[in-house]
């Protein structure tokens, strides 16, 4: 797995991955800083089935807006000989995606309630990704809504539960 990890792009944090029910699973997922707005590069998440490598960035696994996510998934009930078209109609494969979707949103959850400095530094990073989450995916939306930052005027960050509230010009 070491060679999987050769990015000069510091890590803002790690997602690990380690489940025995109702699939087997374990990795270690992380989204690099980046450096360069205008360049975005996408992510490499390696699949592995039993340390042997699968296949790259397989996007049945990955949604397409976590995409910028690096590194490692073992998952020893893939088979080796994976095509897209199982890929596509694998309930087993639908739930792999799910729960790194969830483990994605309780990561972002709680860097945002255990350091919200931090979470609003990385939420420059990732914020383009994580909206359009919301757009692709109704349940992301639905985990993460009360954690998506807007910028003030001011250059603070709020939720939308802080934003003060205006009826009839009176503000709330």
């Amino acid at each position: 797995y070491a060679k999987t990890f050769l990015d000069y792009n510091e890590p803002m944090f790690w997602i690990h991955l380690n489940v025995d029910y109702p699939f087997n699973l374990k990795g270690i997922l992380y989204f690099p800083r980046q450096n360069n707005r205008l360049e975005v590069m996408p992510g490499q998440v390696k699949l592995y089935s039993n340390q042997v490598f699968v296949a790259d960035n397989i996007k049945e696994i990955i949604p397409e807006f976590l995409l910028l996510l690096k590194g490692v998934i073992d998952c020893p009930d893939m088979p080796l000989n994976v095509s897209r078209s199982f890929l596509q109609n694998d309930a087993q494969v639908q739930k792999i995606a799910a729960h790194i979707t969830k483990k994605v949103s309780d990561k972002l959850h709680q860097i945002f309630k255990e350091d919200r400095a931090a979470y609003e530094c990385y939420w420059n990073d990732i914020s383009a990704f994580i909206k359009f989450g919301c757009i692709k995916d109704e349940k992301f939306y639905h985990r993460i809504r009360d954690i998506i930052l807007l910028k003030t005027i001011d250059g603070e960050y709020k939720t939308l539960d802080e934003y003060p509230k205006q009826e009839g010009g009176k503000i709330y």
